[in-house]
């Protein structure tokens, strides 16, 4: 995340508030133990957990939620793994009604993906901007990642997301931002409303 806020200030993302800026993952760790000693290493406050891709008990018979501390970290629930609108709506509402159980403040929340494309995990724009609203008229703070196309994101900002995060490229390829000119105009759409 961009942010002309000077080095200590809080990250403030729709009603919560980190001291730390670190939004850490759960998956792909080799156990969950290591998955906790890097968590705890890392000084974040807010994990994301992919409530499709992630299996809350594993081979071994072991909880995932018995290695995080709910108390300690709260959960961005992803709707990683979906490739339709109503798939990640449905996923969404699953991972709220976990988290809701759990008493745990990030039950209000979603990071949104809608996938359109299973070999470079580009995001569908159609489906991402339906998610979106609908998501957005259920009650939820959505943080949504998108495409690098300006429009798009200059529509998810009107629907009401909370957060838009164009993709640089393609997810888990390495390459950094392939097109920084797009990131560019996004970023004035989103902060301005309108690139000059």
């Amino acid at each position: 995340m961009l942010s002309d806020a000077p080095a200590g200030t809080p990250l403030k993302i729709g009603s919560h508030t980190f001291s730390s800026r670190l939004i850490v993952g759960t998956g792909k760790y080799s156990s969950y133990q290591q998955m906790r000693e890097a968590l705890e290493v890392s000084g974040t406050e807010c994990i994301t957990v992919a409530v499709r891709r992630e299996r809350l008990v594993d081979a071994e018979g072991k909880n995932l939620l018995d290695y995080v501390d709910t108390d300690r970290y709260t959960i961005l629930p992803n709707t990683a793994g979906c490739f339709s609108a109503d798939d990640a709506v449905r996923v969404a509402r699953l991972g709220r009604e976990i988290l809701s159980q759990m008493e745990n403040p990030g039950a209000d929340w979603v990071k949104l993906e809608v996938l359109g494309d299973a070999k470079t995990l580009l995001p569908d724009p159609i489906g991402t901007l339906e998610a979106t609203r609908k998501l957005i008229a259920d009650g939820f703070q959505v943080l949504v990642y998108t495409t690098d196309d300006a429009v798009v994101a200059k529509r998810l900002k009107e629907a009401g997301a909370t957060s838009v995060m164009p993709a640089g490229s393609p997810i888990g390829s390495g390459q950094g931002v392939l097109n920084p000119n797009a990131i560019r105009i996004c970023l004035e759409y989103l902060k301005d409303g309108d690139p000059d």
